[in-house]
């Protein structure tokens, strides 16, 4: 048997083979990201007497650089382990190897799977990559929306504290950022019409609105506090700001609509004929929960074996830190998939107000002396050992099952 480690990067992978006694088979192959270079190292390895039949392979899951060379290996009918990074700098400790190399990181994969202590990562299919991808970007833009967000906010302080105690009040309602986008400032806005304002209202609402509503935000506007200080920088400045707000609720809202799709059923005779289906029987978990969840664990759960495995993935432990009689444990980790994490907090938080079950979880917790946020934490990994269960079992939520032993 030979054992294929590649130490994989954005340009120019590494490629080691290793025989049954741990020896070089030759030295080592370079050969570049694209297809071509693919073909020459099969080529190469059949020189070397090496085929699919008689060789396992492995990379390492570092960022996405590893998928196309995965998918080619594979398809050539490459037996391909993908490695946890974690797993390779574990083994190069045991190892005694200080340096760090593309030679020696392919040496130490090799090694690894030679050892045949690997543990194989999960490579979801299509549909679980395609739900991992639009999660996350959604995850990212729902953050970015809101940093714009509170940049708009801070600026309306400024340049229109009043703005309250006018029709404007939700400054990202439709109306108000079209009308924020014209007349940005309290100055724009005392020096402007109302027929103006009526304008933009009109092409928004239709009739529904009230003129009087329009009179008095110029009212207000004419006796704000503003000092008119940099007010065309700042007028551009919020026109900026609120288009990206715009930009990121269309495009999160596109994210939506796509994960919907995903998770819809294949045919209205058969609603529950999506993956996951089961888990939304759960009060309190959603299709956003859902999709976070099955975008990391697969369609079936299969990605992990058992809940402890699963929440030690999620980061949902504490960051330990020791030295002398200090001990602090009051930081969760920050590893792991912070797209899960929060959409299992957020259902945690939807589960105490609709879940009997986990409601009772909760109170439980605090009234041991656990803090409030320490307490969903609690209901959340709760949350996360039913659903993978419930993803092994496929049956719908039962809570005289789950708590039986509560």
């Amino acid at each position: 048997m030979f054992y294929l480690g590649i130490d994989v990067a954005l340009n120019i992978h590494r490629l080691v083979a290793l025989d049954d006694n741990g020896e070089r088979v030759s030295s080592g192959i370079s050969f570049q990201n694209n297809t071509a270079d693919f073909e020459k190292v099969l080529t190469k390895l059949k020189e070397l007497s090496i085929n699919p039949d008689n060789s396992i392979s492995g990379l390492e899951a570092t960022g996405n650089n590893w998928e196309n060379l995965y998918c080619f290996l594979t398809g050539k009918g490459f037996k391909t382990i993908l490695l946890n990074p974690h797993q390779t700098n574990k083994f190069r400790e045991a190892l005694r190897k200080k340096a760090k190399t593309d030679d020696i990181d392919a040496f130490v994969i090799a090694g690894l799977l030679r050892s045949n202590e690997f543990a194989s990562s999960y490579v979801p299919e299509d549909k679980i990559q395609t739900l991992r991808e639009l999660t996350k970007l959604r995850y990212e833009f729902i953050k970015d929306h809101k940093n714009y967000q509170r940049q708009v906010l801070a600026l309306l302080n400024l340049i229109f504290p009043e703005y309250r105690q006018t029709a404007l009040k939700n400054p990202f309602a439709i109306a108000s950022i079209a009308i924020f986008k014209a007349f940005s400032t309290a100055k724009h806005l005392a020096s402007t019409k109302p027929k103006h304002i009526e304008k933009i209202v009109r092409s928004i609402k239709g009739n529904n609105f009230n003129i009087k509503e329009i009179e008095n935000l110029i009212s207000i506007a004419k006796t704000s506090v503003y000092s008119g200080r940099c007010q065309e920088s700042r007028a551009l400045t919020l026109n900026i700001l609120l288009t990206q707000v715009e930009n990121f609720d269309k495009s999160i809202q596109q994210l939506e609509e796509q994960v919907n799709l995903i998770l819809s059923p294949a045919s209205n005779d058969d609603a529950s004929s999506f993956p996951g289906s089961n888990l939304l029987t759960i009060p309190g978990v959603g299709p956003k929960t859902l999709a976070a969840i099955l975008s990391c664990v697969g369609e079936s759960g299969q990605a992990f074996s058992d809940g402890v495995k699963l929440i030690g993935h999620i980061g949902f432990f504490p960051q330990i830190y020791e030295s002398g009689e200090t001990r602090r444990a009051n930081k969760l980790s920050n590893k792991g998939p912070a797209y899960l994490r929060h959409a299992l907090y957020m259902a945690s938080v939807a589960c105490i107000k609709h879940n009997l079950q986990l409601r009772n979880l909760y109170h439980t917790k605090v009234s041991q002396g656990k803090k409030p946020k320490q307490a969903l934490i609690c209901v959340a990994k709760k949350l996360a050992h039913i659903c993978l269960s419930m993803l092994h079992s496929g049956q719908d939520y039962n809570p005289a099952r789950v708590f039986s032993c509560a």
